[in-house]
């Protein structure tokens, strides 16, 4: 079987969105797999997939500069290596090369639900930029025969709005990577009074929500750290965070790391049993799906696919998004009674199982060839 794999590849190993640590795991499945001819296909010039050279072909688009020269030399791709899947991670900008021709072999994961995160956006310039996607995404995305939706959320929002009556569609949730199926819980180890965010640092993410509810932990006297592990991207949220970091005095509270590549993540935050994301908006984090690996306490908003994710008191705790006061409840409670919720954490990795990429890789493989029946029971 050959597959060309097509998407935003991270440009080094500091991954920054869940489309590319998505690409990433599923890459790195399929490539010591015998039954796959695998081609990977990035729109941008990524020396991540350096080590990917000797194991599979690789092409790159430069989408950004020329979308008719990247739907072209795609086309090129797609007669050169005569693919039997063409699988786009992510919709906008890659749905763009979708032609008629392939469509019987063309498969759409979407991650996004672009009117929600339009909400979220802190520009003008950002609102249009997503809405432009919005529109792009409504007239390409209903002429894909094929999509693998990643959480229930996302295919009842896209399936209340599809009009085509032709619709192969399967649900599949995003890969882990394996090194994150690490236990080794110690609690003689344990920084009990520390917690974790990982992410873009954005407004989506909830970033400032968070801040808001540790100020009520700190005036309480409770001690606690917070290591923030993620970037900024946009200026006016970068200067809202840093204000309120300094407003809220938490200066001595908060770490800033950067980024950090999927081991570094796992060696840092190895020790620190909490996780926190406080989203307004989520498809299906893989963030909370790694936490969950690692058998941390995951403590995160009840939207979308999140809620899909946590058992609220069994394998996590749910809040509601922007409610900072129910926030700085839970974790006052967790930070004040650590080992009551060790059961929690447990149950969280027992459900992350299918989560694991080699699971992912056998629904998806699976997916593949049902296509590939169908077409040669149609042909």
């Amino acid at each position: 079987m050959k597959v060309v794999l097509v998407g935003d590849f991270p440009i080094n190993d500091k991954i920054q969105t869940g489309i590319e640590g998505v690409l990433v795991n599923l890459t790195n499945e399929f490539v010591d797999r015998n039954e796959i001819d695998l081609v990977l296909v990035s729109f941008s010039n990524s020396i991540y997939l350096d080590r990917y050279r000797n194991k599979c072909k690789i092409y790159t688009l430069d989408f950004r500069s020329s979308i008719l020269q990247s739907r072209s030399k795609f086309n090129e791709i797609v007669k050169k290596e005569k693919p039997d899947i063409i699988h786009l991670q992510g919709v906008v900008p890659g749905i763009l090369l979708f032609n008629k021709k392939n469509k019987n072999r063309f498969i759409v994961t979407q991650h996004a639900i672009l009117s929600k995160e339009r909400l979220q956006q802190v520009s003008l310039k950002k609102k249009i930029k997503f809405y432009i996607k919005e529109i792009v995404e409504r007239i390409y995305l209903t002429k894909v025969a094929n999509i693998v939706f990643i959480s229930n959320y996302n295919k009842e929002v896209y399936l209340k709005n599809r009009t085509a009556p032709e619709l192969n569609y399967v649900l599949i949730p995003n890969p882990v990577s394996k090194i994150f199926d690490s236990r080794s819980f110690n609690e003689a180890l344990q920084k009990k009074n520390e917690l974790y965010f990982v992410g873009e640092i954005k407004k989506r993410k909830g970033l400032y929500i968070l801040l808001k509810a540790l100020s009520e932990i700190k005036k309480q006297q409770i001690n606690f750290k917070l290591h923030v592990i993620g970037g900024f991207k946009e200026k006016e949220y970068e200067k809202l965070i840093m204000q309120a970091v300094g407003t809220l005095g938490l200066e001595k509270n908060v770490l800033f790391c950067g980024w950090k590549s999927q081991s570094e993540i796992l060696s840092y935050t190895k020790d620190i049993p909490i996780f926190v994301l406080p989203s307004f908006q989520e498809t299906l984090p893989l963030s909370v799906a790694e936490a969950m690996t690692q058998e941390k306490l995951v403590i995160a908003t009840d939207v979308g696919g999140t809620a899909e994710m946590i058992s609220d008191n069994v394998s996590g705790f749910l809040f509601p998004a922007g409610d900072h006061k129910t926030l700085a409840a839970i974790i006052k409670i967790v930070l004040l009674h650590p080992d009551n919720h060790r059961d929690m954490a447990i149950n969280a990795g027992r459900e992350s199982v299918k989560y694991r990429a080699a699971a992912v890789a056998d629904k998806t493989l699976d997916f593949y060839s049902d296509i590939i029946k169908s077409r040669v029971n149609t042909s």
